[in-house]
């Protein structure tokens, strides 16, 4: 009785028209063939179970093989037979993580000098070659750079940044992409049809949503299923897998939604008595999160969802009840979870605390507390400093139109800039400080007297400021933020200067109008005196 074959490699792709998903890169290998324009290396990168290693071995066939078709190998010369039986002695297979020396590297170097014993090329396969180490790298680079003739290179990699760029340059690179759920629920079905089972429509849709878009993974879960039943249904999937039902990550869904914390730790619980795997039930949550979220977003294109259509109604009743900041927080916080999960040592804890956290009646408006609690804070602190120093009475802004004149140079120095200009008061200055109350309420208030005139020639925006604080508390974001707002009412962007004019009677103005503006505010604000 022959050994049992596992899925994967039963039904690896034979040819390129086998390859599922990878028509940019299937296509021009086998143009390339046909043509006979074979580059000598070639670097396939892309996330696992894409197809890089197959479409190695398969290129190797076809530039060797004896009678090839359109490009594909023909599988039944001797060439074709003996590489699939691992017995064709100018292939040659490395694993770059157990021979990533420098010595492996040279005795490759050593053995590539001789000619192909029965092939046209001598073909070398490494795989995972981001693991080797550096001098291994250095040691190929000449090899890869100017090999003989007969010689063609094959390198396989997850992890294209971790490769030198003195190999990429050297290489023509293809990237393989992510393996469709709809292409590998596809593959899947055409497989069963071949095999002595069925699998269900739902069925084949969530072992490629469980796969992740890599096709080797959804054939080792279709392989589970088998074996626990003919008849393969999203029950079988679940309990073969050991993951929880799509209803069990709408409940918990439903339980934010609702801001019921006890629901969704009942749920947990049951789940967790059925010894579910509380990491992949959180990456779960997550990715109807983000279902969610695109719901939410692109409301008329649902097929930018990775779910069944019967779905999507329980998802659309779900988003109706969520605002999209409460989706986004929450998929946030799911997804600290499950960084956090992989070092936790109690991985349900985790996620019973991320799930409180999610059913807290603040989800979603975290972030806007956070920033007012910052500019509450500020301009508290803003206050309490200038009752200590003492703030210039407010002053009527100018309003009026006047005439261009020239301003004494005394009272418009500018460090950098010339003693004289022709300066055109600016007539909406109040507009312009209105909104920029809206960005900056704190350090608007410090403008408050204050006069503004435009120096045309040389694109200056100048204030004249009557509060001897402003020249302390007066930061280069408030003076872009500033410029901004100027820009929106005056129609140019103009670069922002200003100069500090006061006089003894100011020094000694009353703090009403700003503690009026906290008040206007809702901040409380401590007037008393510190006599210490």
């Amino acid at each position: 009785m022959a050994a049992y074959e596992a899925l994967y490699r039963k039904w690896r792709p034979q040819t390129f028209d086998d390859i599922v998903a990878q028509p940019h890169i299937t296509k021009t290998l086998k143009n390339q063939i046909i043509r006979e324009k074979t580059a000598h290396a070639y670097l396939f990168t892309g996330s696992r179970g894409t197809g890089k290693t197959t479409s190695a071995r398969i290129f190797a066939k076809a530039v060797n093989c004896l009678h090839p078709k359109d490009g594909n190998p023909c599988l039944e010369c001797e060439i074709c037979r003996d590489a699939d039986a691992g017995a064709l002695t100018d292939l040659i297979e490395i694993d770059g993580a157990s021979n990533n020396g420098v010595d492996e590297v040279r005795n490759l170097r050593d053995n590539a000098a001789f000619l192909p014993v029965r092939c046209k090329y001598k073909v070398y396969i490494i795989d995972e070659v981001h693991m080797m180490s550096a001098g291994a790298f250095n040691a190929l680079l000449k090899m890869i750079e100017e090999p003989p003739p007969y010689v063609k290179f094959l390198f396989a990699t997850t992890e294209i940044h971790k490769v030198p760029a003195t190999i990429l340059s050297r290489c023509q690179r293809f990237d393989f992409r992510r393996i469709l759920p709809a292409d590998i629920a596809g593959r899947i079905q055409y497989i069963a049809e071949h095999e002595q089972f069925t699998v269900s429509d739902a069925a084949a849709f969530r072992i490629a949503a469980l796969a992740d878009g890599g096709m080797r993974d959804a054939l080792s879960l279709l392989d589970q299923c088998a074996a626990v039943t003919d008849e393969i249904g999203t029950e079988t999937v679940e309990e073969a897998v050991g993951v929880a039902g799509t209803e069990s990550v709408y409940e918990i869904l439903r339980a934010a939604a609702g801001h019921d914390a006890a629901a969704a730790l009942q749920r947990i619980d049951l789940l967790y008595r059925q010894s579910k795997d509380m990491t992949r039930f959180a990456d779960e949550i997550s990715q109807q999160l983000r279902n969610l979220m695109l719901l939410k977003t692109a409301p008329d294109d649902p097929e930018l969802l990775a779910c069944m259509p019967d779905e999507l109604e329980q998802l659309r009743s779900i988003a109706e009840q969520m605002p999209l900041p409460a989706v986004l927080q929450a998929l946030s916080e799911v997804r600290a979870c499950c960084d956090r999960m992989t070092r936790a040592g109690n991985r349900r804890m985790e996620l019973e605390m991320t799930l409180i956290r999610l059913c807290s009646e603040e989800i979603g408006q975290k972030g806007d507390v956070k920033a007012l609690e910052k500019r509450i804070a500020a301009l508290e602190q803003q206050i309490r400093s200038m009752m200590q120093n003492g703030v210039p009475a407010a002053q009527p802004v100018l309003q009026k139109p006047a005439p261009k004149r020239n301003v004494p140079a005394q009272d418009l120095q500018v460090e950098g800039k010339p003693d004289t200009a022709q300066y055109t008061p600016v007539k909406n200055w109040a507009t312009v400080l209105e909104r920029f109350d809206e960005v900056n309420p704190s350090v608007s208030g410090l403008l408050q007297g204050s006069n503004a005139f435009v120096i045309e020639e040389q694109n200056i925006l100048l204030m004249i400021v009557r509060n001897r604080l402003f020249k302390k508390l007066f930061m280069k974001q408030d003076a872009v933020a500033l410029g901004e707002a100027a820009a929106q009412v005056l129609g140019r962007k103009y670069a922002i200067r200003f100069k500090c004019v006061e006089s003894e009677e100011d020094k000694a103005a009353p703090v009403d109008v700003l503690l009026e503006r906290a008040k206007a505010q809702g901040i409380a604000v401590d007037t008393r005196q510190d006599n210490a």
